[in-house]
């Protein structure tokens, strides 16, 4: 074998380790065989778009690094939660996440 196909294999692999280990890395698991019985229309067109999937994903981590550094609390996180979980179109998942976004900057920003 020469050495493109293997370094190819490697990084095909590294990706495809990076992809499938991200894609479990919040509250939200799209994988359909661990899918709920009961997944609400929010979960679902987020697991359906990939900029919804992405963008969830970019959220859920800056709740982590929020919480651990004690700038946002549970509860807040929760409130969140609630709210994208009542969402039952993309335009309201649309404006969840930039108020969510909105919230965060303006919670890391204070003075």
């Amino acid at each position: 074998m020469s050495r493109f196909p293997r370094r190819a294999l490697l990084c095909l692999s590294t990706a495809t380790f990076a992809l499938s280990s991200g894609a479990h890395a919040t509250d939200i698991d799209c994988d359909p065989a661990a899918a709920p019985a009961r997944q609400t229309t929010a979960h679902r067109l987020i697991c359906e778009s990939a900029l919804f999937s992405m963008g969830y994903q970019r959220i859920y981590a800056e709740q982590q690094r929020m919480l651990k550094a004690g700038s946002v609390t549970e509860a807040d996180i929760a409130t969140f939660r609630a709210k994208r979980d009542r969402c039952d179109s993309a335009a309201c998942l649309d404006t969840t996440f930039r108020e969510w976004k909105s919230f965060a900057g303006r919670v890391n920003h204070k003075p």
